[in-house]
């Protein structure tokens, strides 16, 4: 008997055509996730060659401590604001008559947080020092839900790009170890790039913070600070965090009083691993307590970057 391979037919069968259909709808899925994958996330700063001006709405707004608020500004549902790590933004508006802009950086991630931008912001009310206050912040403060306010960057020289490489407008600058010192809202761009590093598993870089402030209620984002520290202890990095304050409680187990030599020495990374030191916060701050301080331990000076 002669058979004619192939000549005969078998009939599909709703089994096989199940089969058929979930195979396909797999292949769909696995085509859509790759899409996704690949696909650009859209930025309302564009790609940040030069600042664009942006006119955002306030969807939520809360107090987070006496002083201090957390207010979320809204994108489109698909867009990531656009700012890169280490960048910062401006917001501006006209307040009794007079155009004011003040500088802040966001503790969302500018480059992948969709459809809003968080900012921190401490509330200066007028004192005997400053009799006005800080006008930008509160300006914020009044600000209802619903309320809107211009948005423009992105700004700075300094791109941390990750894996300890910095971008400084064109010139590169690499580490295994970053020294962070801050003071009161200073401590924003730090956050920002603790968290570059913490969401990447390839980046080891090695980062130390000092963050200076008035009173345990004045720490900003500590919550965030202490999560980041316990997320670098489970990925295997290193991630040193102090603080010191001008009055400290009874019982409490960090610093009291300003940035000195000792504490740098002791909280920072050694100037023999050649770190690049990074420094945002007070004026005073800055140029009474961190600088002679930290030039006397000989730390490379042209490592240094300041917010």
């Amino acid at each position: 008997v002669e058979k004619t391979w192939g000549a005969e037919r078998r009939p599909v069968t709703p089994r096989l055509t199940m089969m058929m259909l979930v195979i396909a709808a797999i292949v769909l899925c696995l085509v859509a996730v790759g899409y996704f994958m690949t696909a650009k996330t859209p930025l309302a700063f564009g790609d940040g060659k030069r600042p664009v001006k942006l006119k955002l709405e306030v969807v939520s707004k809360e107090n987070i401590s006496h002083d201090t608020i957390r207010v979320k500004l809204g994108l489109p549902s698909s867009h990531a604001l656009g700012l890169p790590c280490g960048k910062h933004l401006s917001l501006s508006a006209t307040i009794n008559g007079k155009p004011e802009s003040r500088a802040y950086t966001p503790t969302s991630d500018g480059m992948r947080t969709k459809g809003h931008v968080e900012l921190v912001i401490k509330v200066y009310k007028p004192c005997e020092r400053f009799p006005k206050g800080g006008i930008m912040s509160q300006h914020v403060d009044e600000l209802k839900v619903g309320g809107s306010i211009n948005v423009r960057g992105p700004f700075g020289k300094i791109h941390y790009t990750g894996k300890g490489v910095f971008d400084l407008r064109g010139k590169r600058m690499e580490t295994k170890a970053i020294g962070m010192i801050a003071g009161g809202t200073g401590i924003t761009p730090m956050l920002q790039i603790i968290n570059e590093i913490l969401q990447d598993p390839a980046d080891m870089t090695e980062m130390y913070l000092l963050f200076a402030n008035k009173s345990e209620d004045d720490i900003l984002v500590r919550e965030e600070l202490e999560e980041a520290q316990k997320r670098a202890k489970a990925a295997g990095k290193k991630f040193n965090l102090w603080y010191t304050l001008d009055k400290a409680p009874e019982g409490w187990k960090y610093s009291e009083g300003f940035v000195d030599e000792k504490m740098i020495s002791a909280q920072m990374p050694s100037p023999g691993d050649n770190p690049v030191m990074l420094f945002c916060g007070p004026p005073p701050m800055l140029k009474y307590a961190v600088e002679p301080n930290i030039k006397s331990l000989k730390y490379a000076e042209e490592r240094f970057l300041q917010f």
